[in-house]
């Protein structure tokens, strides 16, 4: 018995050798790439995102019914795919920090596309100061509603020791001087001025070890219904030596 199933082994890898499977395949490689920004209409700045779990774009090559990709947007708000076939492609942008919108038929030519999208986001940060002052980093700011329906749900003084800091890379400070959160959601007044922070000495031995520079941000996140999944929105990093 045990010959017969080497036997049927053997010939079995024989046929399998044959057969196209180990053929080099034929399709062609991507040929184009595109790269782009994600800017607020109103300002033109590049909207931030977090670096895991943040905007994404989704995209569906028009005529191929398994072409769906997610393409990941960078922190900053940039993004850039250099594997991509020149088509087009419908892009769709949900579960954001800006409301979502579909752009049907997007043209992406063979070699090097550039690309941004405008966007209105859910809320914008203003006048923002985060500094250190005595044992203490504080950050002031003031917030802008996208429309008029947004609300503030949470705002929050962020930290981590390097510059992916964000609602998904932070440290897990339980002081509630650094974040407020309102229940039921907040009217968004654009001359109110917000302070956070966040005592250092409390938080050297579990945080802040080490004489270094470290990374702070302020996010705030809106209240706003039928848009599906709401992201952070944030104020661009600062660095601090602690």
């Amino acid at each position: 018995m045990k010959v017969h199933s080497i036997f049927f082994l053997l010939t079995s890898l024989l046929f399998l050798s044959g057969c196209d499977m180990f053929k080099i395949d034929n399709y062609d490689a991507p040929n184009a790439s595109l790269k782009g920004g994600i800017k607020d209409a109103e300002t033109g700045a590049l909207v931030e995102t977090d670096i895991q779990n943040g905007s994404a774009i989704r995209v569906y090559e028009l005529g191929w019914p398994e072409g769906v990709q997610t393409w990941v947007v960078k922190q900053n708000g940039e993004f850039q795919n250099d594997m991509v076939f020149a088509a087009h492609y419908k892009v769709v942008f949900m579960d954001c920090n800006f409301y979502p919108f579909t752009i049907e038929d997007l043209d992406i030519k063979k070699g090097s596309n550039t690309y941004d999208f405008e966007v209105v986001p859910y809320i914008r940060a203003r006048d923002v100061s985060i500094t250190r002052q005595g044992d203490q980093v504080v950050a002031t700011f003031k917030l802008q509603a996208g429309k008029p329906e947004v609300k503030l749900g949470a705002v929050r003084l962020f930290a981590f020791s390097d510059m992916y800091v964000g609602e998904q890379v932070k440290y897990n400070i339980s002081d509630p001087s650094c974040y407020k959160t309102f229940s039921p959601a907040e009217t968004i007044d654009a001359n109110t001025t917000y302070t956070l922070s966040i005592d250092i000495p409390s938080n050297t031995n579990e945080f802040f070890k080490y004489k270094k520079n470290y990374y702070f941000r302020i996010g705030a996140l809106a209240s706003v219904s039928d848009v599906g999944t709401i992201r952070y929105n944030y104020a661009p990093l600062v660095v601090i030596s602690l």
